[in-house]
């Protein structure tokens, strides 16, 4: 439970030393001088405000130390920081069930199968709202350096009273470290489910694993005895077959051998005879030429009869020459035939030895099968809380980052931002203006040439120190807009502390105008009519 005893510093304004305050005093009376209407106008007739009052109010900021940093809290409620997060799916009912059925492989494997999703839910997106949080960056950079500058308060100081309820924050920072811690605890319980995930899920696949090794050497064991005594059956088998193939072969070599020899026999007569023709022709011829004609006719006679007997070698030669072919053939069957029927045989005489080759083989692919199944059914759950913690871790990380680093601050304190308001009536309506902490600017080459021409450089007296915290500003004049009882408020503290009716500060002020006009920031028309004012 964060502490509600609060302590209370402001800070500073300007930044500088109090014997500059005469500047402070005259720059800020000028600026709110210079926004005063003062009636008139060419196209539209306004009509002309009285400055009602001048003051310097504090404005509330509430820190809150949580951990290691401070949370930084608009006392007025002007801003709200909606931290996003995600109900995801219970890791402790998963690992409770995860526990429940690692054992035996079956239910894991079943428990696996019917999870594979749990964890690809879409988580329900939700937020928690802290009202009054500032979380934006680069207001908490600015604040961090501008704390140093706090000091204790005055009895003088004027304070706007913070509109967020203390408690309600303090109870809003304990709702905060219990969900933080519910969170907390579901990180750490993913955690411990992605370890136990795969520690049984390695555990299984080395069982795995060595079942198939047992069931192979089982296996192995009872094929090499099946293989004692079959082989010896394999090896008598193939000798007599080999004898068999041996006889086939020198059976069909000689049946070949003795029609190669035919036919080169064959082969040679008609050649011979085909030269026996040849000098025939030339006998007949020359015969004819010489007009023997008896011996001519005897001569193609013989041409004749050789020319019969050549044709019927030749059909001899083909015969021959197709029993070859036969023989190649009818050898090539047989051979095909006897080594069809060994192997037909040797597959027999294997077929134990097959069976049990094809029962191992079925045995170790079931095993593998079960084993990348289970790899299968655990990566889309492992995936998931991965993708969980990245989630937790990121939720935690935007946790962590609310506040500021301060170890200064250990209990709940109040700081106030000084600023000042001025209040314009106009008959019975009011309207403010306020200057966030400032710093008197230096007088560059664009101010001189307004002054050159005649032009007001009031409205670049002012630079503020911080352009986040300027923001607050912001919200005070949006409240008087909307919150009648915070205008009212304001104006009692305004005009109960009203420094122009203060002679400290309008001495200042008249002080400081020297000083303004001295550097360049008032024409001597501006700082006459400025002090009329006082």
């Amino acid at each position: 439970m964060v502490t509600t005893q609060t302590t209370s510093t402001i800070l500073s304004f300007s930044g500088q030393k109090v014997s500059e305050s005469e500047v402070e005093a005259a720059a800020v009376f000028a600026v709110a001088e210079m926004a005063r209407n003062k009636g008139g106008g060419l196209l539209s007739r306004q009509p002309q405000e009285t400055l009602a009052f001048l003051a310097k109010v504090g404005y509330p900021l509430l820190l809150f130390p949580k951990e290691k940093s401070v949370l930084l809290f608009d006392g007025l409620g002007g801003f709200t920081h909606k931290l996003p997060y995600a109900e995801a799916p219970s890791a402790k009912t998963f690992l409770a069930a995860l526990e429940a059925n690692q054992r035996p492989r079956e239910n894991y494997l079943s428990f696996l199968s019917a999870h594979g999703s749990y964890f690809k839910q879409v988580p329900d997106e939700k937020t928690f709202a802290l009202r009054g949080l500032i979380a934006n960056p680069d207001f908490k950079s600015e604040f961090e350096s501008y704390l140093k500058e706090a000091t204790e308060i005055a009895e003088s100081s004027k304070l706007l009273s913070p509109t967020l309820d203390e408690e309600k924050i303090s109870t809003s920072l304990t709702d905060l470290d219990k969900l933080q811690s519910l969170l907390r605890d579901n990180q750490t319980k993913l955690a411990e489910c992605l370890s136990l995930l795969r520690k049984t899920s390695s555990q299984y696949v080395t069982e795995v694993e060595f079942e198939i090794i047992a069931a192979t050497e089982e296996a192995e064991a009872k094929i090499k005895a099946q293989a004692e005594f079959i082989n010896p059956q394999i090896a008598a088998l193939k000798k007599t077959y080999a004898k068999k193939i041996k006889r086939v072969t020198t059976s069909f070599d000689k049946g070949f051998s003795d029609q190669q020899k035919y036919r080169v026999k064959t082969g040679r007569l008609i050649k011979r005879l085909e030269i026996k023709i040849r000098q025939y022709e030339r006998e007949a011829k020359r015969q004819g030429k010489q007009g023997h004609k008896i011996y001519e006719k005897r001569w193609k006679d013989k041409i004749k009869q050789a020319e019969k007997e050549l044709s019927g070698l030749k059909k001899e030669l083909k015969d021959t020459e197709d029993a070859l072919k036969r023989i190649v053939k009818q050898k090539a069957d047989a051979l095909s035939n006897l080594n069809f029927e060994l192997d037909s045989q040797v597959k027999v005489a294997r077929q134990p030895m097959v069976r049990l080759e094809e029962a191992r083989d079925a045995k170790t692919f079931a095993l593998k099968q079960e084993s990348n199944k289970l790899l299968a059914l655990e990566k889309p759950i492992a995936e998931g809380i991965e993708q969980n913690l990245k989630l937790e871790e990121t939720l935690n990380a935007g946790f962590a980052d609310l506040g500021i680093s301060d170890s200064q601050v250990k209990s709940a304190a109040r700081v106030y931002v000084p600023f000042y308001v001025a209040c314009y009536e106009y008959g019975s309506a009011r309207r403010y203006l306020c200057v966030p902490p400032s710093t008197i600017s230096e007088a560059d080459f664009s101010s001189k040439l307004k002054g050159a021409l005649g032009m007001s450089k009031t409205k670049n007296l002012l630079t503020p120190r911080f352009k986040t915290v300027a923001t607050l500003m912001d919200n005070v004049e949006a409240l008087t807009w909307h919150n009648s009882v915070f205008e009212k408020e304001l104006w009692r503290l305004g005009e109960g502390s009203n420094l122009l009716k203060n002679s400290l500060f309008t001495a200042n002020v008249k002080t400081g105008l020297a000083y303004l006009k001295r550097a360049g920031w008032l024409s001597e028309r501006e700082e006459t009519e400025l002090r009329e004012q006082l």
